[in-house]
């Protein structure tokens, strides 16, 4: 079934591309703007970029989009599926008119027919997100008349702020069967002193690990792994809270016996400020829609260190490394390498805390960035998947075809009118895609209230071009081997 829907989502996502590629001629025709006086060799430079950017961008997006979208719809309301059937018909009787009947109103007609549909299917989904959801089907899990225990480690390093927070959202948890190991991975201020009173006062529950000095966040969940004694291994981070049934609802996943990990869905808690807001919309958009539709066929790339479940089986004898900056990427490529499933369960949230300045903010991606570009390096075998190649063929293209897109309005000023006349419907398009493409996720989003963040789109086209430039920068910085230095915890590092 997911064959089916992977190929539903290709062909709808191929038959939109082709049809964009045209609109922005149809919008130029229609609005009867003279564009005769463009210079022919910007014009062809708007085109490469268009082209870049539906390749890019717009294919992938609207794949992984529809994709998504099947399976939210097999996933929740299975027996009322066919109701959905009703706007995709509309939308390809719309395609139809617009490719067989090229004439200025019934174009427009198609058009509006596409538009309504999907507005039609967006409310849809919306009111079924609302009305319904499946009970976890935990008990499924009872073996010998017991649930299995799982170990939740959190590595901490100076966490006193938030580390009594984490600790509770893991005791506090509706699962039953729980232990928490705190690794102390040599903290300068209260971190231990706080944890131990968690030991005392919960017996057996919460056990604490010091290091004497910062090893770092490998040797943390390496230092916890040890002595934990459950059938599954949780890793959360030190500034992460878990919904109270996050435990509840990911681990039934494992009643598939051949699923190795599973990611939850990490949330951005602080998000008050604009910056945090434009970053609760990339995670949605991530989650929701890309590693959705990993999980779909459990094949999820990576599990965030925010949040992810392991079964314990399925990693005895892979030590967390620190041979790349981002452990918990290559640690679920260790776990993919044995031929486990990885998936992902979207309504067991973790909460985190995003990073509030633009200094922060770019470290944090640099290392991001740097540190998948590492670990596809070290597992060349992955690259014979899908995801992996899109990833790797991300941090070439996208920046190219972005930083030209958005070049185009400043050879405007430079060109005139003429110009700008020929580019807007490239950018209107541009802008639309990114709209909608954006805006699905905040429907599918469990604890909803995100809806607010539309008003942030435009703003997030820009913030999507720094992610470009920061993943050109690493790009370059890998390619010819100078590397990036980070802070990680207190270890300064020169990553190669």
């Amino acid at each position: 079934m997911s064959i089916f829907k992977k190929f539903i989502a290709f062909v709808f996502a191929v038959i939109t591309t082709v049809l964009l590629s045209f609109s922005p001629s149809l919008i130029n025709g229609f609005i009867k703007i003279d564009v005769s006086n463009a210079p022919s060799w910007a014009t062809t430079l708007i085109s490469i970029s268009w082209i870049a950017f539906l390749v890019t961008f717009v294919l992938p997006t609207t794949f992984f989009t529809t994709y998504a979208v099947l399976g939210r719809t097999s996933r929740r309301y299975s027996e009322n599926a066919p109701v959905f059937a009703i706007p995709i018909g509309i939308a390809i009787i719309g395609i139809l008119l617009i490719y067989y009947f090229p004439v200025n109103i019934i174009t427009w007609i198609g058009y509006l027919a596409i538009s309504l549909s999907f507005a039609a299917f967006l409310l849809m989904v919306k009111n079924n997100e609302d009305g319904r959801r499946l009970p976890p089907d935990i008990y499924e899990m009872i073996n010998g008349g017991y649930l299995p225990k799982v170990s939740v480690i959190i590595p901490a390093y100076n966490e006193e702020a938030s580390i009594g927070d984490a600790v509770e959202s893991v005791l506090y948890q509706t699962y039953p069967n729980v232990e928490v190991i705190v690794v102390d991975d040599g903290s300068t201020d209260n971190t231990s002193k706080i944890v131990s009173e968690y030991v005392k006062e919960n017996s057996g529950r919460v056990k604490l690990i010091r290091h004497e000095k910062n090893l770092g966040k490998f040797a943390a969940l390496n230092s916890g792994v040890k002595i934990a004694g459950g059938e599954y291994i949780y890793h959360m981070d030190a500034d992460t809270i878990l919904a109270p049934d996050n435990i509840e609802r990911i681990l039934p996943l494992f009643n598939d016996r051949k699923l190795g990990a599973a990611a939850s869905m990490v949330s951005i808690s602080n998000d008050g400020s604009v910056l945090t807001k434009l970053q609760t919309i990339e995670y949605l958009f991530e989650q929701l829609i890309v590693r959705y539709g990993q999980s779909m066929s459990r094949n999820v790339i990576i599990c965030p260190g925010a949040g992810c479940i392991y079964r314990k089986e399925a990693v005895e004898g892979n030590l967390v490394s620190d041979r790349t900056i981002t452990e918990d990427a290559d640690y679920t490529f260790e776990v993919r390498k044995q031929d486990w499933k990885i998936g992902q369960e979207v309504d067991a949230v973790s909460f985190t805390e995003a990073p509030k300045s633009f200094s922060a903010f770019t470290k944090q991606r640099i290392r991001w960035l740097y540190g998948v570009l590492q670990t596809i390096r070290i597992h060349k075998w992955a690259l014979r998947d899908p995801w992996v190649i899109w990833a790797w063929l991300g941090y070439i293209l996208t920046p190219i075809s972005m930083i030209i897109l958005f070049s185009i309005p400043l050879l405007g000023i430079v060109l005139g009118q003429a110009y700008l006349s020929y580019f807007l419907p490239y950018a209107l398009m541009s802008f639309t895609i990114f709209l909608v493409s954006r805006a699905i996720p905040l429907a599918f989003y469990r604890y909803h209230g995100k809806t607010s963040l539309l008003l942030y789109l435009p703003l997030y086209i820009f913030y999507n071009a720094y992610l470009s430039i920061i993943t050109l920068y690493t790009f370059i910085a890998w390619i010819t081997r100078r590397g990036v230095k980070i802070k990680y915890g207190s270890r300064k590092i020169h990553a190669k």
